[in-house]
């Protein structure tokens, strides 16, 4: 079981950081990373996942999890085009909790 860099430990507050694999968790990481990461978290985050795996989360409804301004940076960023994201802006506006 691949472990996180104990540096990202403060980014899974509600969690056992050590029970976190990096393979089995992937999304969850990505998610928690892109949102709340620091500069050289996220780098690392990119060396270890890659840009396609990224661009994957991106556009799938695990996506959820990021802020509207985090997710619209990374479609700048890794360069997704308008009708790649189409799909994905139209499940974000969804929203399971009415209130």
């Amino acid at each position: 079981m691949a472990k996180i860099p104990k540096e990202w430990h403060k980014y899974f507050w509600e969690v056992k950081p050590k029970n976190i694999d990096l393979e089995k968790h992937a999304w969850y990481i990505m998610g928690r990373v892109l949102e709340w990461g620091n500069l050289e978290a996220v780098r690392k985050l990119r060396r270890y996942y890659g840009d396609e795996r990224l661009k994957e989360f991106l556009l799938s409804t695990n996506s959820r999890v990021l802020g509207n301004k985090t997710m619209r940076f990374w479609q700048v960023v890794l360069k997704l085009s308008p009708k790649e994201c189409e799909r994905i802006s139209t499940i974000r506006k969804y929203r399971v909790w009415p209130y």
